[in-house]
């Protein structure tokens, strides 16, 4: 009975480590410590993911693509500043998540990161998470200028997909009429 109580204290002290080396992760050279509730997670290409909960990515590489379909979706969007850092947050209830998803964009150096969790509200968690990264090197007009061109940007991006798709699907049928003209002609 003793060394079944041992080992299992043994291996509760062996959990807790592991799980406490996941508390703080990197993301382009910024340390993000991770809250409790959204521990657990693993980095994909450089971004910290917890299933369809908690994450953070920095987003240099593709604003427009980041922040386009959040910010013409939203169902809600704020700007702030949080400890000297621009901040816009958005959220939306997500029919599959049964849920509000929020997402912050934020500027921390000379980077913009978003922080994606499940909630509608920027938390007291979220808000420390941004206040921990470094100060941001872009100013607040800069910042918000950007964002707001990587939406347009995206904007232009679908209406040129739906104009091709639109274009393909009028080639289609005409070639499908003109196909089943000449089946006819056949006969």
């Amino acid at each position: 009975m003793k060394k079944i109580l041992i080992t299992l204290t043994l291996i509760t002290l062996i959990m807790s480590c592991s799980y406490a080396s996941n508390s703080t992760i990197t993301i382009n050279n910024v340390d993000f410590s991770i809250p409790s509730e959204y521990q657990g997670g693993k980095m994909i290409n450089g971004n910290y993911k917890l299933e369809n909960i908690f994450s953070i990515s920095c987003i240099d590489e593709n604003v427009p693509s980041a922040i386009g379909l959040w910010a013409t979706e939203k169902d809600f969007s704020e700007e702030m500043v949080i400890d000297g850092h621009p901040v816009r947050h958005y959220y939306a209830y997500n029919e599959y998540a049964h849920e509000n998803i929020s997402h912050a964009y934020f500027a921390s150096g000379e980077s913009v990161y978003e922080i994606k969790w499940t909630n509608n509200k920027i938390t007291s968690d979220i808000e420390k998470l941004i206040k921990n990264t470094p100060q941001s090197r872009i100013d607040e007009d800069t910042f918000y200028n950007t964002l707001d061109k990587s939406i347009n940007i995206y904007k232009e991006q679908k209406i040129d997909k739906l104009n091709q798709d639109s274009q393909y699907n009028y080639l289609e049928t005409k070639y499908n009429s003109y196909a089943s003209q000449q089946n006819k002609h056949d006969d």
